[in-house]
């Protein structure tokens, strides 16, 4: 029995999608190759419906077998080897953003530390917390303890109070304390 015109078309589709995909894609020079073996893959499926003897069939269908076993285990091999790279490549990423977080982590501490000196020595430099005006109560010791120890703590309390001062009205009179005006003509 002759091979069907249904199956030589398929045979012909199938073969033009591989060539017309590894003409879009191929990037490997081992491309032309395995599409060498692929083809012949497909022509060897092909063959394996013609008028063989029931014992030739039995070896085609055999070998055609043996063929796609091989065929999937270099896929697999392949899969694997992407899968690895793409790891690598993910840990890779994921170490340089961990590495950046804490670089910008530590670089904004740094700066939240800074910005709180800079204020306590204005608020000491205002003069309204000056060690001669103010003695050193239980009070005033525990509350400059917990702003040394919890500095992002105190810092965001500080920004909450401003917030608090501009949204009542009374920005000028704290702007006053640190010897700053809002820079109105008349102001001063």
């Amino acid at each position: 029995m002759a091979i069907s015109d249904r199956i030589k078309a398929e045979a012909r589709r199938t073969i033009d999608g591989m060539q017309r995909f590894y003409e879009k894609y191929s990037d490997e020079a081992d491309d032309a190759e395995e599409l060498e073996h692929r083809i012949a893959r497909v022509e060897a499926s092909m063959e394996g419906c013609n008028g063989l003897t029931q014992d030739e069939k039995i070896q085609k269908t055999a070998e055609n077998v043996f063929e796609l076993t091989c065929a999937q285990e270099r896929s697999y091999d392949a899969l694997r080897m992407e899968i690895r790279k793409t790891r690598e490549e993910y840990k890779r990423e994921f170490n340089e953003m961990k590495a950046q977080s804490a670089k910008e982590f530590s670089d904004l501490s740094s700066d939240i530390k800074t910005g709180l000196n800079n204020v306590m020595k204005k608020i000491e430099d205002s003069g309204s917390d000056s060690a001669a005006s103010m003695k050193k109560t239980d009070k005033s010791h525990a509350l400059m303890q917990l702003i040394s120890k919890h500095p992002l703590l105190a810092f965001n309390s500080f920004i909450f109070l401003l917030i608090l001062v501009f949204v009542s009205g009374h920005f000028d009179e704290i702007l006053k304390l640190f010897g700053t005006t809002t820079g109105a003509p008349g102001a001063n």
